[in-house]
């Protein structure tokens, strides 16, 4: 029988994190605060006012939770999210001077081709709760993630852009090899991703966009 598998959202302490149930009609918003909710209206990402400034969200936390076994194992688990354009295009996320606006993903590969073949993400043990300046800007995953600041061959400080992993052939891998076996039920590896917004970046809510796990099930 298939596996079923869920997205689920990490929030909370990193001693005890609080597991969100996440679907397309329960998605994820990037806040300024460590917030599950999919239509809060509170923390907004602030456009910044100095010319080539840059705001950033906290960080976010993904996995899959397998809730009923696979017949045999679940294997090469992988993330891409599908655009019109990049998502600083896209959102209208203005520019700035350091780093530039956009949408993060967590690597710990040197080279981009190695972030499509080897295992990416990490185990939901090494969760690290996302944090900044409430109401004002979250710490960057480069440099102060516990998982990711400390890999020093990672591309850009242990991120970046997701639009480099914009298709199923071209996806970014959370997990390579086998994750789970019969009759195991398990939360599988995380990934953590980040938006920056810069100067000039056009206010207001954006547009929904879709992201999507693979996997490969036998």
């Amino acid at each position: 029988m298939a596996a079923i598998v869920i997205v689920e959202e990490m929030t909370g302490p990193t001693a005890s994190p609080i597991f969100t149930f996440k679907d397309t009609t329960t998605g994820s918003r990037y806040y300024t605060a460590d917030e599950s909710g999919s239509s809060l209206t509170t923390y907004p990402i602030p456009i910044p006012t100095n010319d080539g400034g840059v705001s950033g969200s906290y960080w976010k936390t993904h996995l899959i939770n397998v809730t009923s076994a696979p017949s045999q194992w679940i294997k090469n688990i992988r993330y891409y999210q599908t655009w019109s354009s990049s998502p600083k295009a896209d959102w209208n996320l203005g520019s700035s001077n350091t780093w530039p606006a956009g949408l993060y993903i967590g690597v710990s590969s040197a080279t981009l081709e190695d972030c499509k073949s080897l295992t990416q993400g990490f185990h939901s043990g090494s969760y690290a709760r996302a944090s900044g300046t409430q109401g004002t800007c979250g710490y960057l995953i480069s440099g102060n993630h516990s998982y990711y600041a400390n890999i020093a061959t990672a591309m850009s400080g242990g991120w970046c852009p997701i639009d480099a992993f914009d298709s199923v052939s071209n996806a970014y891998m959370v997990y390579s090899g086998t994750a789970i076996y019969a009759p195991t039920t398990s939360r599988c590896y995380c990934i953590v991703t980040q938006v920056l917004v810069g100067s000039g970046a056009t206010q207001g809510e954006k547009a929904d966009r879709t992201a999507t796990y693979v996997y490969s099930e036998v």
